[in-house]
């Protein structure tokens, strides 16, 4: 029976990053900055009013929570950490004067997030200054709307300055920064009133956006594919060439084959099968240009007739020996890089050098789709 529970408790613990070690400098941040609001505010109040008002609220520790535990969080941007903080606080100090603290409390706490929310600065810890405000007591009372000013804002303020700070000094970006604006339809599969319809059938409000949201399913999907992509290996995607080249092949042929088969290059390759370079019909449109002007063309006729020389105009003439190959038993995402970078083919050759295929962005994405469908299978 206690096992049961226990197990049906392990179930209710929230998911996400939750590890020990990456939350002590979050630990320490929160205790350090709690420490110097506490002593900047104590000095800012004067030796008078420390004996009366409170120097650091306790809603205080529930904001540094989230300030230094969830900084991307959007309840934990400035905006509603001070405005949430002070709206709570004036709202507060208006239900004081409804008498009964039985009353004014409640009524407090759920005032304050209707001004909260319509303010677009919803913070939790808010509803807390707010029940401070009429629970602190005769010092608080006294004091009246300078409560709001000091010690709530002053709090707020040097809570989130502290939370600046520390999240530089460790790595984390506060305030958080939206993603780009973007379309998601442009880095996922799906559109941005997709992700609307599915956020409103959720049926709850999330602490996260839409926008953060977008930018991690775009995340997912990229490494997903790049997971399956690992899965396969290049040679699985090669498709053999139509046609190869000789060095010494006559160029007429050469253009014969590279416009029959309309692709971008032929690989030239040697007598054992492997590439020496290629042949495009860039190289083949620039030689074209340069051989158009009739007196050179008559020159160098007239000296190879001079000297017994052949005339004919072969690929070894015009091959460029760089060129694009990867192994076949390289993973898919060796490709990857080099269809990024602009590439419009890649060679596959085996282990000897040899060549085996070749593969096009075309290629690439329907193993990529083909992988998907088998491992949903």
């Amino acid at each position: 029976m206690f096992s049961s529970l226990l197990q049906r408790l392990q179930r209710l613990r929230p998911a996400g990053p939750t590890s020990f070690t990456r939350q002590v400098p979050a630990a320490i941040g929160a205790l350090v900055t709690l420490l110097l609001t506490a002593l900047a505010s104590r000095a800012a109040l004067g030796a008078a009013a420390v004996h009366s008002l409170p120097y650091l609220i306790a809603p205080m520790a529930a904001s540094a929570v989230l300030l230094f535990c969830l900084p991307a969080a959007p309840l934990a941007q400035p905006w509603p950490v001070i405005g949430g903080n002070v709206v709570s606080a004036l709202v507060g100090v208006a239900c004081v004067q409804a008498g009964d603290p039985l009353v004014a409390a409640p009524l407090a706490g759920g005032l304050a997030i209707a001004a909260m929310a319509s303010l677009r600065c919803l913070h939790p810890p808010g509803g807390a200054v707010a029940v401070t405000a009429v629970l602190g007591g005769a010092a608080v009372h006294q004091a009246g709307f300078w409560f709001v000013l000091a010690p709530v804002g002053l709090n707020s303020v040097l809570m989130v300055l502290g939370a600046m700070v520390w999240n530089k000094l460790s790595g984390h970006a506060y305030p958080h920064v939206q993603p780009a604006a973007q379309p998601p339809e442009q880095k996922a599969g799906f559109a941005k009133e997709d992700l609307d319809a599915a956020l409103d059938s959720y049926g709850e409000t999330l602490d996260v956006s839409r926008d953060d949201l977008a930018s991690i399913f775009a995340e997912t999907e990229q490494r997903a594919a790049e997971r399956r992509a690992r899965l396969h290996h290049c040679g699985e995607l090669a498709r053999p060439v139509p046609a190869t080249l000789r060095p010494d092949m006559p160029l007429a042929a050469a253009r014969a084959l590279l416009v029959r088969h309309g692709v971008p290059a032929l690989p030239v390759l040697d007598a054992d099968g492997r590439p020496v370079g290629v042949l495009s019909m860039s190289s083949l449109v620039a030689a074209g240009g340069s051989a158009s002007r009739p007196l050179p063309a008559r020159a160098r006729r007239a000296t190879a007739l001079l000297f017994g020389h052949d005339t004919v105009p072969t690929v070894g003439q015009l091959l460029e020996p760089d060129f694009i190959a990867v192994r076949e038993t390289a993973p898919v995402t060796a490709m990857l890089a080099r269809f990024h970078d602009g590439a419009r083919q890649v060679f596959v050759v085996d282990g000897e050098g040899r060549l085996t295929g070749m593969v096009q962005p075309g290629d690439l994405l329907v193993g990529l789709d083909l992988g998907l469908q088998d491992a949903a299978a």
